[in-house]
């Protein structure tokens, strides 16, 4: 993702995370998703909730595109996304709880729609069913092909949703 010349004025970068990231990211995700896992599990337990953000931020550093988002150099969130042959998944976004960021967030969802336009890989999400993110990727042309207890399973640029099954179960068996 490119910023804007706008964005850049403001005080906006993009970098890719780096090692030294990590108990940044384990504290914005601990702010961005506390109020869903408290929501609809129960609490927040900080020793399980450090070593899903450990695995998590080494696979994607590993396998994704893993981005930090920085406002005059302090990280105020990650945009993540993994593309694959045939599709492009495992779409995160983790920020700040300033909501300054919203329109940065219609921007990095333009980019990966158009780069889903492009290579014709649909984009398949998973987002909580209370999240107001989830009205943003429905007005960016998501679509839910799916529920489980907590999550809407999400869509884009694919015409026919049903043979998604196994993309269900690899998800909901982690």
């Amino acid at each position: 993702m490119i910023l804007s010349d706008d964005r850049i004025r403001e005080g906006y970068t993009i970098e890719a995370v780096g090692e030294e990231d990590l108990d940044q990211y384990v504290e914005l995700r601990k702010e961005f998703l506390k109020p869903f896992v408290d929501q609809y599990y129960g609490g927040w337990v900080d020793e399980i909730q450090r070593i899903i953000a450990d695995d998590l931020f080494h696979r994607m550093r590993k396998d994704a595109s893993f981005l930090s988002v920085r406002m005059n150099g302090i990280i105020i969130g990650y945009l993540t996304h993994k593309e694959q042959p045939d599709q492009i998944t495992d779409v995160s976004v983790i920020m700040s709880a300033s909501g300054r960021e919203r329109e940065l967030l219609g921007e990095y969802l333009d980019y990966i729609t158009c780069l889903s336009d492009r290579t014709k890989k649909p984009i398949l999400l998973t987002v909580y069913q209370s999240s107001p993110l989830a009205d943003l990727y429905r007005k960016h042309g998501f679509t839910v092909y799916g529920t489980s207890r907590t999550h809407y399973l999400m869509s884009y640029n694919i015409e026919d949703a049903s043979g998604l099954g196994d993309y269900k179960k690899r998800i909901f068996s982690r």
